[in-house]
């Protein structure tokens, strides 16, 4: 015998329901078996059972299952329009200061909005895509130029060398000097 938890509105604000194994399945659907053949003449047996059910669902459903990966939600992201538009706008302005304002204002979402449905259709938030294309542009001024790197980083849009330098580190593993020079030697 199976069974089956026909439950109204499930999912709507309820924590998932974790499905049981084939022994939780079968321990639960021997106690019901059971619970229904002894409902009419013994209650207490019944009522036994029925409580036995209920432990083993309440230690089950407490039981650390591991997190299910999470779902892109239907619908979010920007649309390609969007996307294409916002990608071109930094791209166009890596030098400038750009703000999620201005970011969201071409889109034509709320600030808030934009940077949920930009991570979901770029893999990371606004900030940090900046920021890498700011130092993917620096190495194209680098290999293409000879000019310092003070010159490259306010080109991209930076303070100064050192924010470029410690940039440059965090995203691509070595300083800028260090990866102009093995370029150079590599060409």
């Amino acid at each position: 015998m199976r069974f089956q938890l026909n439950v109204p509105n499930a999912g709507h604000g309820l924590p998932p329901f974790a499905l049981p194994t084939e022994e939780e399945e079968s321990n639960v659907t021997r106690l019901l078996e059971q619970a229904l053949t002894s409902a009419e003449t013994d209650i207490a047996t019944t009522r036994a059972c029925v409580a036995r059910v209920a432990a083993l669902l309440e230690r089950e459903s407490s039981v650390a299952r591991p997190a299910a990966p999470p779902r892109r939600r239907v619908g979010a992201g920007l649309a390609p329009w969007q996307a294409r538009r916002v990608a071109a706008h930094v791209d166009e302005n890596l030098g400038y200061s750009i703000t999620i304002d201005q970011l969201a204002a071409i889109a034509g979402l709320s600030s808030s909005y934009f940077c949920r449905a930009f991570k979901d259709s770029f893999g990371d938030p606004p900030h940090a895509y900046i920021m890498r294309r700011r130092v993917e542009r620096a190495q194209t001024l680098m290999l293409q130029t000879r000019e310092p790197l003070s010159q490259i980083a306010l080109a991209c849009g930076l303070s100064d060398q050192a924010h470029l330098c410690n940039l440059f580190r965090r995203l691509v593993g070595q300083s800028p000097s260090q990866w102009r020079r093995s370029r150079w030697q590599e060409a």
